[in-house]
């Protein structure tokens, strides 16, 4: 479901002005950044346009640590990146029909506008003093599992030495490195502090390329349609690694072949130092969609337009991998990188429809004000086979079921204003947010259930999560008397809150050195991310 929501969900670039103006551009046009959003935008002016766009973005995301899943949190650290890009380059070619009583002129264009960023890098370290570890909750979920049986993320991690058999051979009960089986050997605990840092890295865009036909209607109707070509690439690495504050408490026993123990008798063979995990996940996806829009002139000053944009139709290919390993006071324990054999997989998506409506009003020479409003219903989203066959194989069925229950309604509003200092100097500003299209509900006995612990149950009163994106912006631009024109524009926007769990399974029963329960859950931390954007457009008429 949220790989789904990752592909679909838009935070719109376009060219400097159209950002600065908070993307309240429905009721506009005139602009090539203004395209994307309503297909009508390119027949507003009467000339051809070709415009650049290069970009600045700027990162930062600060983290909050609960070592015990509660909901006390400790700063954690920051991430930070920057990146150089091109969000909009365009070009439009304006054919005049010489009817001035019906259709003036029809306009053409290609551009490629950035639609979404998925730049993300946070990192995040704590001490973890409650009596869990990374390795412990690797070694209770492999319980039961013999060697051959263990899925990728257990397979590099036992091959590298993080967890490994107690009891009797074949009994399928592991203890990880960093603790300690009871000398009985029906328990194992963790017998010291670890510290523990997780790392995230997340890159790659969503990308529009669009094909657009825009008619004027005696300069008081204009229509237009878009041909969109979608791509996305997302690449994400999420490291997790752990380490003995004071390793002398975390003895380490090897045995050799024959099952002997290796090391002076009665003592441990080395000392657990640390250990790293990481996993990799690549996403690319390429699709296709279509968009027709118009923009109304009523009366003189007002202007009012709307676009609808139907479902992307993509193909996605996804590859996975993961990676271990381990390190240990006498170094000739330590295990190299172990990778699991990779992952892939390749589907079909269906996204969200788009609808949005505008409207603005202009003050002459002097200015304007514009408001937009967005609907995505991502209720309609739904996988299927690569091939695109008719019906839904059954992998997808819960998926689906799961996405038509937790997934509702997105909307988003935008409103920008300009004002004309001089007859070719303008300043500009901008708002916008997004509202989250997730929800959850209740089950009979009145507990919350979300996506990730549904398991088909009767559930009611659905509500939606108060998670919003605010984006704030402000812009300038020149328009020369002749061909050249440039904008520049600064954007903030922040996102909401989310949380993060490193472990790789939501829970196990962690106990203590006397084998009493730890009155703990699983660590996580919270990401709170801002991006600043930086745009600079040239353009031209001609």
């Amino acid at each position: 479901m949220y790989d789904a929501e990752r592909l679909s969900a838009n935070n719109y670039y376009g060219t400097a002005r159209s950002v600065a103006l908070g993307n309240a551009v429905t009721a506009l046009g005139g602009d090539l950044g203004t395209i994307g959003i309503n297909p009508a935008g390119s027949s507003v002016n009467a000339f051809s346009q070709f415009t650049f766009t290069p970009a600045l973005l700027f990162q930062n995301t600060r983290t909050a640590w609960s070592v015990d899943g509660s909901d006390k949190l400790v700063a954690a650290g920051r991430g930070a990146d920057t990146k150089v890009n091109i969000p909009n380059c365009g070009l439009t070619l304006t054919l005049f029909s010489g009817d001035d009583n019906g259709l003036k002129h029809m306009t053409v264009g290609f551009l490629v506008n950035t639609t979404n960023t998925f730049l993300n890098n946070a990192r995040a370290s704590a001490l973890n003093n409650a009596g869990t570890s990374f390795l412990g909750n690797l070694a209770a979920n492999a319980r039961g599992l013999g060697q051959r049986q263990l899925p990728g993320r257990l397979y590099a991690a036992y091959w590298s030495d993080q967890f490994g058999e107690y009891g009797p051979e074949g009994s399928c009960v592991y203890a990880g490195s960093n603790q300690v089986v009871d000398p009985t050997e029906t328990y194992a605990y963790v017998p010291g502090d670890l510290n523990q840092e997780a790392v995230i890295e997340r890159y790659g865009s969503k990308t529009d390329v669009i094909l657009n036909i825009g008619l004027d209607f005696e300069d008081k109707f204009y229509l237009g349609f878009n041909l969109g070509l979608p791509s996305a690439r997302y690449r994400n690495s999420e490291s997790f690694s752990e380490s003995a504050v004071s390793p002398i408490a975390f003895p380490v026993y090897f045995l050799d072949d024959d099952g002997n123990h290796e090391g002076p008798e009665n003592e441990p063979t080395t000392y657990y130092k640390s250990s790293w995990n990481e996993f990799r996940f690549n996403v690319d996806a390429s699709g296709v969609y279509a968009k027709l829009g118009f923009i109304w002139l009523p009366f003189e000053g007002l202007r009012v337009g709307a676009a609808f944009q139907t479902p992307t139709m993509m193909g996605v290919r996804e590859s996975w991998v993961y990676k271990a390993n381990s390190k240990y006071e006498d170094s000739k324990y330590n295990s190299p990188t172990i990778s699991s054999s990779p992952g892939d997989a390749n589907y079909s998506l269906r996204t969200p429809y788009i609808v949005n409506a505008g409207v603005a009003y202009t003050l002459g020479y002097l200015g304007f004000v514009s408001v937009d409003y967005e609907l995505m219903d991502y209720s309609v989203m739904k996988y299927r086979d690569a091939d695109w066959s008719f019906g839904t194989s059954a992998d997808w069925i819960d998926v689906n079921r799961t996405i038509n229950k937790f997934c509702g309604v997105s909307h988003s509003l935008r409103a920008g204003v300009e004002v004309k200092l001089l007859p070719e100097l303008a300043v500009r500003a901008g708002y916008s947010m997004v509202t989250s299209p997730e929800r959850y509900a209740k089950d009979s006995d009145g507990n919350r259930v979300v996506a990730e612990n549904w398991h088909g149950q009767e559930v009611k009163d659905f509500r939606y999560f108060k998670d919003t994106s605010h984006a704030f912006s402000l812009g300038f631009g020149y328009s020369s008397r002749k061909s050249f024109f440039a904008d520049a524009a600064v954007r903030l926007t922040k996102y909401p809150t989310t949380v993060y769990a490193p472990y790789y399974y939501p829970d196990y029963q962690a106990v203590d050195k006397d084998n009493k329960p730890i009155e703990a859950g699983m660590p996580y931390f919270t990401m709170d991310r801002n991006i600043v954007d930086v745009l600079l457009t040239i353009g031209w008429r001609f």
